[in-house]
């Protein structure tokens, strides 16, 4: 759909065709060293997303067909998974995700794994009944003892606080055992709600006072004394299964989650007494969001992280209650614009789409895209990435295992005759890649190599002989000067400049001189990765921003710093989520469009939007709260311009990406929210006498 012009402004094309599938979050881990957590989809995929300031995801393990995380783990800096293959990974996070070492467990398939509170100590509990334990010394991982075979599986294990004792929940029992002789401590059975029914337990927490919680399918929050191995209450929180739990950080609120999508939390209370009856759990308030099973909860400070069925990762903190959601999107780029074809390439996780853009000035009956081309990965390979050059002549995408270029010859006039080729001569170097950019004159493409060893391959394309060919042309070492995965990338509009960053902040410009890429600049570094990065067009000025919502614009020929600020996001806005794109306005040179979360900002700077902010500061005499003005301290490009007017122009729901369309067009690429939807199983529901 496009949009009538406002006050001459621009239109706007609402792509509303991006039909994602809901993805399941199975489980959940937080590093509270790291700040980062660690969750797993139902598909196999890991993300790992930093949680320092706004979240956003860094970094994306693949999955695949028939693989199944079960439970995450960090210790310290380390990343550990186990899966229904009976597998122990550790994971190499430092520059492409890989596996450092895999164990095969004792026990067949791996339900739970947890880490002890020294970090010294790693369990996993196993579908046969056996609990496999292993010291983590020197970043090695070495094989202790296994404990006691039990009866039936162990669903979940969680140390105690000094890491001499482990409790397990299984059926109908919870178990302490002594890590140090392998025996079992203490047996508390739960009871059934039935006699036939097995009572199984699907989570379990030990607090710093040996005070052992659980939460099972009767729906029931039990608390146990961990040291005499007795029951002291329970709590019928819902007619459906408890799924997870979690404590905060101060260690007196308990987080409740399960089959009905609410958060039940409990606040432990003392009545004075010297008995430890005398501390009880009491029921505080809900927390609501979800709108299907709650299966893993984590806590980091005031927040508390939630994941489910619906496949959103949800961020809530209380008082005052804020409440953040994150939808299931794809890792970026997940879609991308050929400006000079309009064409939208859209990326699933095993096939990719074109489709075509309305006109702009047709009337409102003729608008809306059509779907033009489906191309399917090979043996239904996840995609890792794709691009689609911008006269649409060129399609690329790449699994872990192979990669794929392909010519399409697009029919205007008659799309049922267009033709998909796949080029088969490609160049030796033309090797899978974790992301791919094609030049703005659709003539040099860009594969960054997935090997890890920091090197990005150009290939040009060559017209000979009424055939075009791609030639490997250089083998750019950009791990000189980036030590982690390049995460975000621009090409000018002249295709003369590449500008890369990657996850430790590290920004570089390289330049095209004769043929061959070189290192032009490195930009001042900053202490925190970059969420969003674009380049102006006609100019060699690049637009950075943080997770902290820090902004600048450095002009790199310049060596100077244009625009630099923390922005202050105006009302309606999404504060704890991060500019995740930037646009600059090809008509104004001191005007661009920011992507903050599902919210579309218009950020206008420049000499007289600074003489005017300040003007109206000093009127006010108020220029701490003055809404209308953006700034703050300056730490660095000092000289720079600091203030900028910021105003939030549109909502659009489930937001991929904005993208700028010749000259007075944007492109805004959303998730349908429907397809997210439609395709959940049916949530829980509660029938209530005289409500319908």
């Amino acid at each position: 759909m496009v949009t009538d012009k406002a006050d001459g402004a621009c239109q706007l094309h609402d792509v509303r065709f991006y039909n994602l599938l809901p993805r399941a979050i199975v489980c959940s881990s937080f590093g509270q060293s790291s700040r980062k957590l660690a969750l797993a989809r139902d598909d196999g995929t890991i993300e790992v997303w930093n949680m320092a300031y706004a979240p956003f995801l860094e970094k994306t393990i693949p999955g695949g067909e028939g693989v199944s995380i079960e439970g995450l783990a960090w210790a310290g800096q380390r990343l550990f998974s186990v899966s229904l293959a009976g597998t122990l990974i550790e994971w190499d996070l430092s520059k492409i995700p890989c596996v450092k070492q895999s164990i095969l467990v004792t026990g067949n398939a791996a339900w739970c794994v947890d880490v002890s509170k020294d970090e010294r100590l790693l369990a996993v509990g196993t579908e046969g009944g056996y609990i496999n334990v292993y010291r983590l010394d020197n970043e090695e991982l070495a094989y202790e003892r296994i404990l006691d075979k039990q009866e039936g599986r162990i669903v979940c294990c969680n140390f105690d606080w000094t890491g001499n004792f482990l409790v397990t929940g299984s059926t109908d029992a919870v178990r302490v055992w002594d890590v140090r002789n392998g025996h079992a401590v203490h047996k508390m059975t739960t009871g059934r709600a039935h006699n036939k029914q097995e009572t199984t337990v699907w989570a379990v927490l030990v607090l710093k006072d040996f005070t052992i919680l659980s939460a099972d399918s009767r729906g029931k929050l039990v608390v146990y004394d961990g040291q005499m191995g007795t029951v002291l209450e329970q709590h019928l929180v819902s007619t459906a299964d408890l799924l997870c739990l979690a404590l905060n950080e101060e260690k007196n609120i308990v987080f409740v989650g399960g089959v009905e999508p609410i958060i039940r939390v409990f606040d432990r209370a003392d009545s004075g007494g010297s008995v430890r009856t005398d501390k009880l759990f009491v029921r505080s308030h809900n927390r609501r969001g979800h709108t299907h099973d709650i299966k893993t909860l984590a806590t980091y400070g005031r927040y508390l992280f939630s994941g489910g069925i619906d496949g959103s990762l949800l961020v809530t903190s209380s008082p005052p209650f804020t409440l953040d959601t994150h939808f299931p999107l794809l890792p970026g780029p997940a879609s991308m614009v050929a400006a000079d074809s309009r064409l939208v390439l859209l990326k699933y996780v095993n096939y990719l789409e074109v489709w075509t853009l309305g006109p702009a000035n047709a009337p409102a009956p003729a608008l809306g895209g059509n779907k033009v081309l489906q191309i399917r990965s090979k043996n239904d390979g996840q995609i890792l990435a794709a691009a689609i050059a911008p006269n649409g002549r060129w399609i690329v995408y790449s699994t872990e295992h192979i990669v794929r270029l392909l010519r399409y010859d697009y029919n205007r006039k008659e799309p049922v005759n267009s033709r998909l080729v796949r080029v088969r001569n490609t160049p030796e170097h033309f090797a899978v890649c974790y992301r791919a950019q094609f030049t703005a004159d659709s003539k040099g493409l860009f594969l960054y190599d997935r090997t890890g060893g920091g090197t990005i391959n150009f290939f040009s394309c060559t017209a000979a002989d009424d055939s075009e060919e791609w030639d490997h042309k250089q083998s750019i070492d950009a791990g000189r000067w980036l030590s982690e995965m390049v995460t975000l990338s621009a090409v000018s509009q002249c295709s003369r400049y590449l500008v890369c960053a990657d996850l430790a902040s590290s920004i570089v410009v390289f330049e095209r001189t004769a043929a061959k890429w070189k290192r032009s600049i490195s930009l001042p570094r900053y202490k925190l990765p970059p969420t969003a990065l674009a380049l102006q067009p006609g100019r060699t000025r690049v637009a950075v921003a943080f997770s902290d919502h820090k902004l600048f614009v450095y002009d790199f020929d310049q060596f100077t710093f244009v625009f630099s600020t923390y922005l202050r996001l105006p009302a309606g806005t999404d504060p704890n989520h991060p500019i995740s794109g930037i646009a600059f306005d090809p008509r104004h040179e001191w005007a661009m469009v920011l992507q903050n979360g599902s919210k579309i900002v218009t950020l206008r700077f420049g000499p007289d939007i600074e003489e005017e902010v300040l003007q109206q500061e000093e009127n006010s005499r108020a220029k701490k709260w003055r809404p209308v003005a953006n700034g703050g301290e300056q730490q660095d490009g000092e000289g720079s311009l600091t203030k900028c007017k910021l105003r939030m122009v549109r909502d659009a729901p489930r937001l991929v990406s904005i993208e700028w369309l010749g000259e007075s067009e944007l492109v805004a690429i959303q998730a349908n929210a429907l397809s997210m939807v439609e395709h959940l199983p049916a949530a829980f529901r509660i029938k209530r006498y005289g409500k319908t």
